[in-house]
């Protein structure tokens, strides 16, 4: 838990719904009615898998949160996409902005896990659903190498 203590509130939340508000920014800025289904599928059971995967401390917690708040945070960032679907991708990067910036206050190595594995979650969601016959999209990739730039890691997002 002692890594909780090294957030606010606002930034543990932040943390704590990244994962799903990237998950939305995926699916919806190359929406597929008969991908939907699976790329939602995704967003929910892949934070599980990939957190196990991570062996990071900070991602088991936030993933634990997550799986708590699932329906909650899920229906938050839904309602936030609908208000402004324009302006709900920046949002997004902003939020991972913010993100990276609170994770200065985590060993190097914590926040580098945690940023890995909002974009594999990011890219699992975006592989669920092939549009135009390629399993990720050129907007679905543009959208994840503006994450990763967010993150301050480059435009490579993990496979």
């Amino acid at each position: 838990m002692e890594l909780r203590e090294n957030f606010t509130d606002e930034e543990w939340k932040n943390l704590v719904s990244l994962p799903y508000a990237v998950s939305i920014t995926v699916i919806e800025v190359a929406p597929s009615f008969l991908g939907a289904w699976g790329e939602t599928k995704a967003m929910i059971q892949e934070p599980v898998r990939l957190a196990a995967e991570s062996g990071s401390a900070l991602v088991g917690l936030v993933s634990a949160e997550m799986q708590a708040e699932e329906k909650a945070l899920v229906k938050e960032q839904q309602t936030m996409m609908r208000h402004d679907p324009a302006g709900y991708r920046a949002t997004t990067i902003e939020a991972a902005k913010a993100a990276s910036e609170a994770l200065s206050n985590v060993p190097p190595d914590e926040a580098t896990a945690y940023k890995t594995w909002v974009l594999a979650i990011g890219r699992k969601v975006a592989e669920a659903a092939k549009e135009h016959g390629v399993a990720v999209s050129d907007p679905e990739t543009a959208a994840l190498d503006e994450i990763s730039r967010a993150f301050g890691i480059g435009a490579e997002v993990p496979a």
